[in-house]
């Protein structure tokens, strides 16, 4: 029989330290700034196929997703790390397909990703302050 204890999640009281916070800040503003984006996004499928309003909104939502996906550490974070590898993964993709393709129909699901993601980081960065 296995040791309940091990299944057991630890907890620790110990204080956030200040440059936590404020790493936490910026992912914070970072998935807000990416969430607007992309709801910005869903409006310009009336632009042209290649637009530069288009491509430059396209371009920051992809470079944020690439720098949060770039911060995950994937050891150490387990299945929380690799869901949202995969669920930045899907943004990118998303975001990829309305440039090169003009294709908006995953932009949805990608404005349904970071709405959840950022739902969570709220309250993360809530508890954290």
């Amino acid at each position: 029989m296995e040791n309940s204890s091990q299944n057991k999640k630890i907890v620790s009281n110990d204080p956030i330290s200040k440059s936590s916070i404020e790493g936490i800040k910026i992912v914070e503003k970072l998935l807000k700034t990416m969430h607007k984006d992309i709801k910005s996004l869903m409006k310009c499928e009336v632009f042209e196929k290649g637009d530069v309003r288009i491509g430059k909104i396209v371009e920051r939502i992809n470079n944020i997703a690439l720098s949060l996906q770039n911060t995950l550490d994937l050891k150490k974070g387990g299945e929380i790390a690799q869901n949202l590898d995969h669920l930045y993964k899907h943004i990118r993709f998303a975001v990829i397909r309305v440039w090169e393709d003009h294709d908006f129909t995953y932009l949805k699901s990608a404005e349904k990703v970071t709405a959840t993601i950022n739902e969570g980081w709220s309250k993360m960065s809530l508890a954290a302050a």
